[in-house]
């Protein structure tokens, strides 16, 4: 119990003092960071630093504290070789990427090796076996696992959790500001859309000649519970890597909304990556946005809502009406901050002017009398124009003379008589410079001459969006009905854009478990018939276990816990004619939408049409579109059946690909029949495969006169090395490689060289 106590004052200690400490980087150059603690990967955060060693392996890596070695890994994936030293002080220290080992360890790491005949090892050494000095040479830094040439370090605390090293012990010399680039905004409910028909959107932002100064010039108007987001990053340098903001603050009229703090991070909850960053961004090569909003699904203990609003803006009980300001306050690790700042205003749900009259004239003017709402003050309303819609845009009408006052009252006076389809609105321009768009106030026809001339129908990881597309002179109300078969499912109208386009988004729900057929009706009522989508099918996922097919051949199941969120999937099946001249075994299948989160794999299986031998040579592929090339899956095949299953965390396009080439070896570095002085040459060769690679170190068997050799390989630069454990005696010597891909495909290489004796001339 005491040493407990010890080891959480300890903790507390370290958490408190934060660079009251000053440890030594474990590298001597001046230290110049790639990426920062709680940058986003992957489903999970980024748990330590990334220092640069100038794109070269070999940079001496030393210890900041006294201890010794807890854990020794070799790997050619994730950290590749990796130190783990517990220090005097009850933290651990990790070293990962690492080229080499010093002796000591090394010896350590190689006889485990040997013993077991795998590269691959996880080691833990005796307590106090491998004991470090502070400042004591440990390795040489590399790029094993990931990545280019660096140190991935870290720093954790003694519950074995991640700390960020730069606010417990490490300081550096940083005087660059954090930096804004865009500010989004997240409508937070599940129906709405925001004006442009969208529900998340972006705005660049602009630097001002103030330091650390940045504003959003366009006043936005809002009337749905929204959240916001900050894209921004931090530099050590104006030309460094980007690296995650250490602390984000959001202020509502000066009111603490929402912090974000990356001091320590929890393995428990480290998927919640996908929700304190913006996913859809991440997916987009956009990394750095982050949330500054609640999700339920985020367990990550640093970021909080300061006055239980969530950190949504306009939610029951903080909805105020009118003008209102928002700042993003990014503080880093040294202490340099920037603020972000704009103006907002915030409406009522429907519109701050209701059509009271209308009245026309014996000259055959029409006026429109509006009442305004009681809080239209809160606003500082400017002036009132009326737009009318024309096919794709909203243009002032000179048909129509708006007069507003300031105690509220609006009347709209048309020239002549009004035609009945010419489609008005109020354009509400304020003060603060902000656009309030009122609802539509004329010209939605009861019936118009023309269907739908065109649907589309997609879905995205929140919805079914239907677009629809009207080549109609006039404008009506749309509907959208969906249907499973001839089973009505529901009714919902879309909004109008413009005369022309019109856009509706639905939200998943169990009675939407399968949809078959969209109906579009452009008309006052929903009553009217319209123009049908029958080949559309989607399905609704994520409310327990369901498995859907695309014919006999293709399968996809998810189980109670796959997803966070429910969502609609399409699958879409792309007939393949010249199946053997593309190297598939089976038709081309799209899950969308391609991307998506999930808490737990989902399975995805496919029946071949090929053969023995074909089959025990296929495998599910997912495409990766970025660089056009098949990724091999992990794939399990049902008894001696044809059918093939494998896991997935989002869609894509999948299909069986056949696996007929070896790897290939080239440019091994010793050669048939020749003589070598050094009687401890290393054994170096490019080692690649096409497809479906390698599943561990046993695909790679290299021998030296019959003994086994480690073999060391680099996926990324697709090196292979290996050295004799002792000198070679002078003489004739044998080697051996022997490497296997997944799917069995060998390559076999044997040779023959010759060791001079020492005293013997070339």
């Amino acid at each position: 119990m005491k040493q407990i106590f010890s080891i959480a004052l300890l903790f507390l200690m370290l958490s408190v003092s934060g660079n009251a400490q000053s440890l030594d980087w474990p590298v001597k150059r001046k230290i110049d960071l790639a990426s920062g603690f709680g940058d986003m990967r992957a489903n999970r955060f980024h748990s330590g630093v990334d220092i640069r060693t100038g794109g070269a392996v070999g940079e001496a890596v030393f210890s900041p504290v006294a201890g010794y070695v807890w854990r020794v890994r070799t790997s050619y994936e994730g950290y590749g070789k990796v130190i783990y030293i517990m220090g005097n002080d009850g933290c651990y220290y990790v070293f990962a990427h690492l080229a080499k080992f010093i002796p000591s360890i090394d010896n350590y790491v190689k006889t485990a090796q040997l013993s077991s005949k795998r590269y691959f090892v996880d080691l833990y050494p005796p307590a106090d076996s491998l004991k470090i000095r502070k400042g004591q040479l440990i390795a040489q830094s590399g790029q094993t696992g990931a990545g280019a040439p660096h140190l991935h370090f870290e720093k954790r605390s003694p519950d074995n959790q991640p700390i960020n090293p730069l606010t417990h012990g490490f300081s550096l010399s940083d005087n660059v500001r954090p930096m804004f680039t865009r500010v989004g905004f997240k409508i937070i409910d599940d129906t709405s859309m925001f004006e442009s028909g969208v529900r998340k959107m972006f705005y660049d932002v602009r630097k001002t000649e103030s330091a650390g100064r940045y504003v959003l010039d366009t006043v936005l108007y809002f009337n749905r519970p929204f959240g916001i987001m900050a894209d921004c990053f931090d530099l050590m340098r104006p030309s460094g890597m980007k690296r995650t903001v250490r602390k984000l603050s959001l202020y509502v009229d000066d009111q603490l909304y929402y912090e974000s703090l990356f001091d320590t991070l929890n393995y428990e909850s480290e998927q919640s990556v996908n929700f304190e960053y913006d996913y859809g961004e991440f997916v987009e090569d956009r990394p750095k946005v982050r949330r500054l909003f609640e999700d339920k699904w985020n367990q990550y203990r640093g970021s909080k809502s300061a006055n239980g609003s969530r950190g949504y803006i306009g939610r029951k009980g903080t909805d105020n009406l009118g003008v209102r300001s928002a700042r993003v306050v990014a503080e880093d690790c040294c202490g340099n901050v920037s603020e972000l700042g704009f103006k907002f205003i915030y409406g009522p749900a429907e519109n701050i002017f209701h059509l009271d009259s209308t009245i026309t004239t014996d000259s055959g003017s029409t006026l429109f009398y509006f009442k305004p709402i009681r809080e239209f003050k809160l606003f500082g309303i400017d002036s009132v124009i009326a737009f009318k819609a024309s096919k794709n845009s909203w243009n002032a009408s000179t048909r129509v003379k708006t007069e507003y006052s300031d105690d509220g009252s609006l009347i709209c006076r048309t020239d002549s008589r009004i035609h009945p389809g010419l489609v008005l609105r109020l354009f509400i321009f304020t003060k603060s410079g902000g656009l309030i768009r009122d609802n539509l106030f004329h010209g939605i026809l009861d019936k118009i001459s023309k269907s739908a001339r065109k649907i589309e129908a997609t879905v995205d990881d929140e919805g079914l969006w239907v677009d629809i597309l009207s080549t109609n002179k006039g404008a009506s109300k749309a509907w959208v009905k969906l249907y499973h078969d001839s089973t009505l499912l529901g009714t919902w109208q879309a909004r109008m854009l413009t005369i022309k386009n019109y856009r509706c988004f639905i939200a998943p729900s169990p009675e939407l478990a399968t949809i078959t057929k969209i109906e579009v009706i452009l008309n006052a009522s929903p009553d009217y018939k319209g123009t049908t989508v029958k080949s559309f099918r989607a399905y609704a996922v994520g409310y327990g276990r369901r498995t859907i097919k695309a014919g006999d051949k293709f399968e996809v199941s998810f189980e109670e816990n796959s997803l966070y969120n429910p969502l609609f999937i399409q699958i879409k099946t792309n007939i393949i004619f010249r199946k053997s001249v593309l190297r598939l075994n089976s038709d081309h299948y799209e899950i969308l939408p391609e991307a998506f989160l999930c808490r737990e794999e989902f399975e995805v299986s496919i029946e071949m049409i090929g053969e023995f031998p074909k089959n025990d040579l296929s495998g599910i592929c997912w495409l990766d579109k970025k660089e056009n090339k098949w990724v091999w899956l992990e794939n399990e095949r049902d008894g001696d059946s044809n059918r093939l299953r494998t896991k997935s965390l989002g869609g894509g396009s999948f299909a069986v690909v056949i696996d007929y080439d070896p790897p290939s070896i080239k440019n091994l570095n010793v050669r048939a029949n020749k003589k070598y002085r050094n009687a401890n040459i290393p054994i170096r060769f490019e080692l690649s495969d096409t497809l479906s690679g390698f599943e561990d170190d046993r695909n790679i068997l290299i021998k030296l006169d019959g003994d086994w050799m480690i073999p060391e390989y680099d996926p990324e630069t697709f090196i292979c090395q290996t050295a004799p454990i002792k000198s070679l005696e002078p003489g004739e010597h044998h080697l051996a490689i022997i490497v296997t891909d997944r799917m069995g495909n060998k390559v076999e290489k044997y040779l023959k060289f010759w060791i001079r004796p020492k005293s013997q001339k070339r």
